[in-house]
């Protein structure tokens, strides 16, 4: 493997270096390059150099890149999942379902729709003086946007973010996790080999004074963080230095609501996998699951059966369901939220347990009864392998238990009513709601993907996710031949009497009072030449007759 960084398509070697380990078996992999200011001043910079071509490059062009780097993806396939497992350590069916199927269908999303994107969007102004006026709205590039990446999907997560901002117009600097770097760089190499012009998408490992360094460079315009809350905090402090546009997604606590005419084998089955799925190292695993009294019994033997048939091991082998943590401190963090929920009363039904066979973070996936909100395994963002129960009487109650949370990444909802589907959809607070299914919906490059409270601020993924990566420009075009405008100098009577009878035909909604206004307005409408032309006259009479 090739741990050099990425600066303007040349493969850099450094003196310092950061190992990566194999979380299943604590074996290294290898030594990647860390950058130093100054090759991360070079990357910023390479990607400065690149933007007026970037975003010059005709359509066509980009979409032969995309579908290169698409064609290599898909011959390396095999490469990149054993990769994903032997340094992030998920299973190889996850590593391919996930990794490879989803970074496939991202490439084919934006390469189909790379003109559509890109698009300006015609729209006529509201006021009927500026009827006569041509405008657009225009989607331009921003320009350097830092992407900081996590570990727990190491591929995809970036792969998305540096093709959705490429897709925008935007060049990139791509710094992955110190957990998972060589995953990172397979992402650079690939785009590298498939044409991608220099500086356009730069690699570079570094420790966390340089990605600050990084955050704070004046180049930068936006800043794409998917990881923690408090560091999130941080970004966003640096990022104020100098004004510097921030996407962040910060994780989740996400709740899942089961009614009593749900579905139960199905409503099981869907939650253990949610809650176990990448040993739930998701921000969008099921972490909560609030379930009707009256079924709950029943569910949660549901539940427990189908988390005992979990397979723990090797995530090298495809007969695996549950491979390790990725960290070590992340075990331990799961670890401390079982033991608190148990002195709290909470019964720990299964699981939370270390495998002595195996030398890697390896934990057993936990089934906990009788949880409730004073215990932070309802709380705080547990991010592994254990999943809590409690019960709710009503849906009002579930409502106010799920909503109940300083997160609001994504919520599901199992039932067979449409009409309580909707009803709770619409009350639950954030991002995403999902009905008789969880965490899929990231997979989908044309899903919106973020949320509300503390799990971030903005939106990535698709159409509208590119709306905060991009500079909405409106241009608005008037080359009708006239020397002045109505609402230019010099202002007069004529002019302060026709505005006063305006507002009184626009906005009254007495007709009396709009049509003495319009007997008024209509003689001064030549005399002061208030319209340009038919277009503006035709928006007043549409507005006379609104009401």
């Amino acid at each position: 493997m090739d741990g050099r960084l990425i600066i303007a398509n040349e493969r850099i070697e450094t003196d310092k270096k950061l190992a990566s380990t194999n979380p299943a078996t604590l074996e290294m992999l290898g030594e990647v390059s860390l950058a130093s200011d100054d090759e991360c001043r070079k990357a910023i910079e390479a990607a400065k150099a690149a933007e007026r071509g970037w975003r010059e490059l005709s359509i066509a062009e980009k979409k032969k890149i995309f579908l290169r780097v698409k064609e290599i993806l898909l011959s390396r396939a095999g490469e990149l999942a054993e990769l994903v497992c032997r340094e992030k350590g998920s299973p190889i069916v996850e590593a391919n379902a996930v990794d490879v199927i989803t970074g496939l269908e991202i490439l084919e999303y934006y390469r189909c729709h790379l003109d559509k994107i890109r698009a300006p969007k015609k729209t006529r102004l509201h006021i009927p003086l500026f009827a006569h006026k041509k405008s657009a709205f225009l989607f331009q590039p921003l320009g350097v946007t830092l992407i900081i990446s996590p570990w727990n999907f190491p591929f995809v997560i970036p792969l998305s973010d540096v093709t959705s901002a490429l897709a925008a117009g935007n060049t990139v600097v791509l710094r992955p996790s110190s957990t998972t770097p060589f995953t990172g760089l397979f992402i650079g190499e690939v785009y590298r080999e498939a044409g991608l012009p220099p500086g356009v998408l730069n690699v570079v490992n570094t420790r966390a004074a340089q990605a600050e360094f990084m955050i704070t460079y004046p180049t930068v315009q936006t800043v794409m963080f998917t990881g923690s809350v408090g560091i999130g905090r941080r970004v966003m402090e640096l990022a104020a230095k100098n004004l510097t546009h921030i996407v962040l997604e910060l994780g989740g606590k996400d709740p899942t609501i089961v009614l009593d005419d749900a579905d139960l084998d199905f409503a099981a089955r869907g939650a253990v996998w949610a809650a176990f799925m990448n040993t739930g190292q998701s921000c969008a695993s099921i972490e909560r699951v609030y379930v009707d009294e009256k079924i709950a019994e029943a569910f949660t033997a549901k539940v427990l059966e189908l988390t005992k048939s979990l397979r723990v091991g090797n995530p090298l082998d495809p007969d695996i369901d549950v491979g390790p943590m990725t960290t070590k401190d992340q075990r331990e963090t799961v670890e401390e939220h079982i033991r608190d929920a148990r002195s709290k009363g909470a019964r720990v039904l299964c699981g939370g347990e270390r495998l002595k066979e195996f030398p890697g973070y390896f934990l057993t996936p936990a089934v906990i009864a009788g949880a409730d909100h004073t215990m932070k395994i309802m709380t705080e963002e547990t991010f592994g392998p254990a999943l809590p129960i409690m019960t709710f009487k009503t849906p009002e109650e579930a409502v106010d238990l799920a909503n109940d949370c300083e997160y609001g990444l994504t919520a599901s909802v199992w039932t067979r009513s449409k009409k309580m589907a909707a009803w709770l959809a619409e009350r639950i607070e954030a991002g995403t709601v999902t009905v008789n299914d969880h965490m899929f919906s990231f997979t989908d490059p044309k899903a919106i993907w973020g949320g509300v409270k503390k799990t971030g601020v903005g939106r990535s993924h698709g159409p509208y996710g590119l709306l905060d990566i991009s500079n909405i420009k409106l241009v608005s075009y008037d080359f009708h031949r006239r020397k002045n405008q109505l609402w230019w100098y010099p202002y007069d009577r004529a002019k302060c009497s026709f505005m006063k009878n305006a507002v009184i035909l626009l906005h009254h909604r007495k007709w009396g009072a709009k049509f003495k206004s319009l007997g008024a307005l209509l003689p001064q409408w030549r005399a002061i030449k208030a319209g340009n032309s038919l277009k503006n006259l035709w928006k007043f009479t549409e507005r006379f007759f609104r009401r």
